[in-house]
């Protein structure tokens, strides 16, 4: 782990104590509070309503209890404890309390998550982990657009004087600085873990300069939730994603919310990771680093939350990394082993390098797969968070003979693959006398007339006029009511054989009327094309953009 920095943070005072029979670390002191909705204060609306409500739970604990933070709009309290007795005890005696309050839906300990980071190699000269998942096939066709927000929820990010200083990461206008929740103001990184992560998934490309992350251009939010020795509580990262969902909302984007961080499950962390899926989002959060263990939380959400993604890491070769956690809830594995990525401008620990360096760990592999999927969303807007996610899934290079494995899920993320997964497909071939490379599907029976288009067997493409108004002498294989008949029409056949006095009713979609304009474009450049020949392919894609292969 990286080593804290306590000249410049102390950080978060950890206990531990065993929670639901479990041994689990926990913020000393330190309780989240769920009020119960419509309890207390029911009677009265508004604002009097939520502080009577809080009131009664304060009622219920120990006197001295003081509000850190809320109630948030999902009424979640953080309170703080008296100093009374041991800080574990003091904070366990207390859990029960919900059942002796109406006001109150649950008590819980904040416990503590950790970076999934493990020690690093010495550095690498090249990042290995794009190359080994097709990275650079991807960005020919997708390098980030503006309806998609990448999230980090993390230590934060390399900073001086309040301004972004490093040159991978420091295009304000595409950052937001977000919370930060450890120690109030900007979310400076004071333990290298938050930059890492963010340079993988973000870093500025083909800018001469660094590294490339795996989105160029989507907009970055950033909050702080874990403080300089790698710890957060499970409140700052529930408020975190919270924030990031409802600015994402608030603007009408995608959000892709990165966690590379976990630790014990709690109702908290499920709460919030289901308040982002249930708003179109997806949290993409790190399996963990217990060389096998199970799948830490949230990622163990993977299989209960639609919009949660949990991710393995590989080695180079497609090999599981030994530090992996493994389980039914591994989504994918992406590379994160002796990642090259980016650190802070400034020293937070003597074992790591300034600017740049190699870190591996779950923690790296995640950022990779947050960035893959913005590059996705970016490409088809109109996917859903389960839709992003099944294609993940079924886009992933298979590691072994079967389907799905607990190692390695559905397989290593493929990036080309994925961002293609929804395309349409259409072959480009020749047909006889008809001069025409483009159909949509097979067979044609269009033999003489010179058309751009032929449509004559079940196609993805609406019917969209009435009635087939065909020329003296024109055959045509067409079985269906349809503008594309062969004769002077708007999709550009020109045939000496058709009645050009004989009109045709023009489209009436217009989403339709501009593919085929743009078909019509490529078939012109391509007929110049002597070395064009059958099995050259195009496609168009869910928005009607046409692209080659």
């Amino acid at each position: 782990m990286l080593e804290e920095n306590p000249a410049e943070n102390t950080g978060l005072e950890v206990v531990a104590g065993e929670f639901r029979d479990e041994a689990v670390r926990f913020v000393a002191r330190r309780l989240i509070v769920q009020l119960a909705e419509g309890a207390a204060g029911e009677e009265v609306a508004g604002e009097e309503g939520v502080a009577a409500r809080v009131s009664a739970a304060l009622a219920a604990l120990p006197e001295g209890t003081t509000v850190v933070r809320g109630p948030s709009a999902t009424g979640r309290l953080v309170v703080l404890l008296p100093e009374v007795g041991s800080a574990a005890d003091t904070v366990l005696a207390n859990v029960g309390v919900a059942e002796t309050t109406s006001a109150i839906e649950y008590v819980e300990p904040d416990v503590v998550d950790r970076a999934q980071i493990v020690p690093n190699d010495p550095r690498f000269a090249q990042q290995w982990g794009p190359t080994a998942v097709g990275a650079e096939a991807a960005w020919d066709l997708e390098t980030g657009a503006g309806n998609v927000l990448i999230g980090i929820i993390d230590s934060g990010i390399s900073m001086s004087a309040d301004v972004l200083d490093h040159d991978d990461l420091r295009d304000a206008a595409r950052t937001t600085l977000g919370t930060d929740f450890v120690d109030g103001g900007t979310p400076r990184d004071l333990n290298g873990h938050g930059t890492h992560v963010a340079g993988i998934a973000t870093a500025a490309g083909n800018n001469a300069t660094g590294i490339a992350g795996m989105n160029w251009g989507s907009p970055v939010y950033i909050c702080r939730t874990l403080d300089a020795s790698g710890n957060g509580g499970s409140a700052d990262f529930a408020d975190a994603v919270e924030e990031i969902t409802d600015y994402a909302v608030a603007r009408g984007l995608k959000a892709v919310i990165n966690y590379s961080g976990g630790g014990p499950a709690n109702n908290t962390k499920q709460q919030a990771c289901q308040y982002a899926s249930d708003r179109g989002m997806l949290v993409i959060a790190a399996a963990g680093n217990d060389n096998g263990g199970p799948v830490i939380w949230p990622a163990a959400y993977s299989t209960s939350i639609p919009g949660v993604v949990a991710v393995g890491s590989t080695d180079p070769g497609d090999v599981i990394s030994s530090f992996s956690n493994i389980g039914p809830e591994v989504t994918v594995v992406a590379p994160g082993r002796n990642i090259l990525s980016t650190l802070p401008t400034y020293s937070v620990s003597p074992t790591l390098p300034l600017n740049y360096g190699s870190l591996s760990g779950t923690s790296m592999a995640t950022p990779l797969v947050t960035g893959l999927a913005a590059l996705m969303w970016s490409r088809h807007p109109g996917h859903t968070n389960a839709k992003i996610k099944q294609c993940l899934q079924d886009s992933a290079v298979k590691l072994g003979a079967a389907a799905f494995d607990n190692s390695w899920g559905h397989g290593r993320v493929a990036a080309r693959a994925a961002l293609t997964c929804g395309d349409l497909i259409i072959p480009v071939t020749r047909i006889g006398p008809c001069r025409s490379r483009i159909v949509l599907c097979e067979p044609s029976t269009l033999t003489i007339c010179r058309t751009f288009l032929q449509v004559n067997c079940p196609s993805r493409l609406p019917i969209l006029c009435q009635t087939t108004r065909l020329g003296t002498g024109c055959v045509s294989g067409l079985r269906c009511p349809s503008v594309v008949d062969g004769c002077q029409s708007s999709l550009g056949c020109r045939s000496e054989l058709c009645d050009p006095n004989i009109p045709v009713r023009p489209p009436v979609d217009p989403v339709l009327h501009e593919i085929v304009g743009r078909l019509e474009e490529l078939e012109r450049r391509m007929s110049g094309e002597s070395s064009a020949s059958q099995g050259d392919w195009f496609y168009v894609d869910d928005d009607g953009e046409v692209h080659e292969v």
